[in-house]
Formats: structure tokens, C-alpha cells, sequence
């Protein structure tokens, strides 16, 4: 068994929450604990790597990655840069939002 402390998200956050509470809800011969939902969790998720990446990149290195790049698909080139655009303006709504949310 190995340990690791993780950093997660809101959203991340709300959702473990909630599957940890159904899962003990009137639960009574047992017991579950958040690394035990956290395990499922990861064993039965399939994770999309290019969604994964497309949150995790980095414009300024991917622009000078294409320059340095002697062979240069401008059609694909601006179609990723695209979608890395308009992951961070949902990135950005979804920010907005939360925030004028009344707590």
C-alpha cells in the first residue's frame, strides 16, 4: 500500500464528497472511507489523455514549440490552438459563474 496527499479541485472535491455520503448512507454492516471511494474511483475511471493535455498546456511553450518546428501544418496548428482556447474560455465562464453564486 503506498500513501500520496493530493491537491483537489472544487469540483473534484464536491463530487468525492457526495459518492463517499451515498456510499455510507444507511450503510450499516460496514464501513467505506474516502481512500476507498478514492480507489474505485481510479480503478473504474477511463481518463480522455487529450482532454488531460489540452487542460495542462501550456500556450507559451506550445507557440514556441511551432516556431522552432521546420515542418508546420498551419491547418492543425491553429485548430489545436483553438482548442486549447476555448477550453480556457470555458475554464474562465466556469470560474465566473461559481463566483456569482451566493453561498
Amino acid at each position: 500500500m503506498k500513501r500520496l496527499q493530493i491537491i483537489m479541485s472544487d469540483e473534484a472535491w464536491v463530487v468525492l464528497d457526495k459518492v463517499y455520503k451515498d456510499a455510507n448512507t444507511d450503510f450499516k454492516i460496514g464501513s467505506i472511507n474516502y481512500s476507498d471511494v478514492i480507489n474505485e474511483m481510479i480503478l473504474t475511471s477511463k481518463v480522455d489523455l487529450r482532454e488531460l493535455r489540452l487542460k495542462h498546456t501550456d500556450i507559451r511553450k506550445s507557440l514556441l514549440s511551432l516556431a522552432k518546428s521546420t515542418n508546420v501544418d498551419v491547418d492543425s496548428a491553429l485548430k489545436i490552438l483553438n482548442e486549447i482556447r476555448s477550453r480556457n474560455l470555458k475554464k474562465h465562464k466556469v470560474v465566473t459563474q461559481a463566483e456569482d453564486v451566493p453561498e
